[in-house]
């Protein structure tokens, strides 16, 4: 066996695109080819992000097949060979080897929560069956298993394991690892949210979930920290740190395959039980797609609104799958959006139109009591005129203020907002009316959290409205995964 491997960069822990069949090779060489195109320097096939747990050996097997194919020539390969068995592992990593994979990914055994011993015999058999070096992958949050530095120390010295990869954001345990490596053993971070904190004490490099989207930003954070730029590695990091968040905390390889497939990589879905709507709620879906859009990663395209005979382009509007290429009516839209939970949880029910539509008669009754009708009030200086209701009768002054200051203030930036990212046409502007009820909860008591749920939600709102979501395509799509907007959980 060779031990020359060295980890260089950034590897993408590759999702893995499904068929009913099994992989699938076309979406997969594509999404291949992104990777490498973004600035991957290596790629990872059938990692935790590859929803290896899902598949069946020979499915592993094929998409090692297909990955090193794919790569070949033109970055490394290293496989995800873990499993639950030592022999199955053992049995993995010499199929990798036959396809020309650099070097093996494994990750502790799973679900048995073994002992230490049986940690330490379970690497040292894989490694002296291997042909190819070995990596640690520790990862304690899923494993329920942690590779702790002392461990480390012992595994280290058995040939064949070469390096590491942590996943479990434990910086204390990283950084012992880091401190006490002899410099031939490779230590890289598995962990999106820690990037610059780990590559700032060490660590060789990065295999992350988020490097399927954007691994020339890790590239470029590595780079600036080597040259002592630290300032500049945090200004990455802090850019696309709402975003890994997202990914990592709300559905792993769920979320990323989501992401892809609204920058136009199809990558499909993931594999039961895991669905759109519970782990990644469908708030997260347009939460992540408003970050692709701050981040330049989501096409954009011209959208056609029309009134009557007078037409207007939308020149630069976010083209995912589903946004229509006309508006051809803007008489009267509807959109709703849930957004945050707990007392801070923000539901919008709004309708947006023609000023000479309906909503003239929500124009014309705001600021007037009407028996049976919570209060209407038109936000003062915002364009497009927007009217503000309440759906909950106001309990106290402090409940007053959330409604009336702090969430109506987040309705004014969302729809600002919206016109900033060119969602909406500014010539369109003098002729819309926004309608926006707003649930605030009598008992809820951070203002701050008010304010970020009901700008996700009105903004998510919006663009609903206007794409006319959701639509009876999205309806059958999400038949399995329907939830009522307070009640996720069956």
């Amino acid at each position: 066996m060779t031990d020359d491997f060295t980890f260089k960069g950034v590897y993408p822990a590759l999702v893995t695109p499904f068929s009913k069949d099994g992989v699938n090779e076309e979406q997969y060489r594509g999404l291949i080819d992104h990777v490498i195109k973004s600035g991957a320097t290596g790629i990872v096939p059938c990692g935790t992000t590859g929803e290896f747990t899902s598949m069946s050996f020979n499915e592993k097997v094929d998409a090692f097949r297909i990955a090193c194919d794919a790569a070949k020539d033109r970055v490394p390969v290293m496989a995800g060979t873990g499993a639950a068995s030592t022999r199955e592992a053992i049995q993995l990593t010499r199929r990798a080897a036959e396809f020309g994979a650099s070097a093996a990914l494994v990750v502790t055994p799973y679900f048995l929560k073994p002992s230490t011993k049986e940690i330490y015999e379970h690497y040292e058999r894989i490694a002296n069956a291997s042909d190819i070096p070995i990596f640690l992958y520790n990862i304690p949050q899923v494993t329920g298993v942690n590779i702790d530095w002392w461990l480390v120390d012992g595994l280290r010295e058995i040939d064949g394991i070469i390096g590491m990869n942590d996943s479990s954001a434990n910086l204390l345990n990283l950084t012992t690892i880091l401190v006490r490596r002899p410099e031939s053993f490779q230590v890289v971070i598995g962990h999106d949210e820690v990037a610059l904190p780990a590559f700032a004490t060490g660590c060789d490099g990065a295999i992350l979930l988020s490097a399927n989207i954007f691994p020339d930003r890790y590239i470029r954070m590595q780079a600036a920290l080597a040259s002592g730029d630290l300032k500049e590695g945090l200004i990455i990091q802090r850019s696309v740190q709402k975003t890994i968040r997202l990914m990592v905390n709300k559905g792993g390889g769920l979320a990323v395959k989501a992401a892809l497939n609204m920058m136009g990589v199809p990558v499909g879905t993931a594999r039961a039980p895991l669905n759109e709507g519970d782990a990644l709620r469908y708030e997260d879906i347009d939460e992540l797609r408003t970050c692709l859009e701050d981040l330049q990663l989501i096409k954009r395209g011209p959208v056609t609104f029309k009134m009557g005979d007078k037409t207007l382009i939308a020149e630069s509007y976010p083209k995912i799958n589903g946004v229509p290429e006309v508006i051809d009516d803007l008489t009267l839209l509807h959109g709703e959006a849930l957004a945050g939970e707990g007392l801070e949880v923000a539901h919008v029910d709004l309708v947006m139109g023609l000023r000479d539509g309906p909503l003239k008669e929500a124009l014309a009754a705001a600021g007037i009591m009407t028996e049976g009708f919570h209060a209407s009030n038109i936000i003062k200086d915002l364009e497009p005129t927007t009217v503000f209701v309440s759906t909950v009768t106001i309990v106290d002054e402090k409940h007053n203020a959330l409604v009336y200051e702090v969430a109506q203030k987040a309705v004014a930036d969302a729809v600002t907002r919206t016109i900033t990212d060119m969602i909406i046409p500014e010539e369109l502007v003098p002729d819309l009316v926004i309608a926006a009820n707003v649930f605030v909860h009598p008992s809820a008591n951070n203002p701050k959290r008010v304010h970020i749920n009901n700008f996700r939600a009105v903004r998510h709102a919006i663009r609903r409205a206007i794409e006319r979501r959701q639509g009876v395509d999205e309806i059958i799509a999400r038949k399995d995964s329907a939830r009522h907007p307070f009640a996720y959980n069956p």
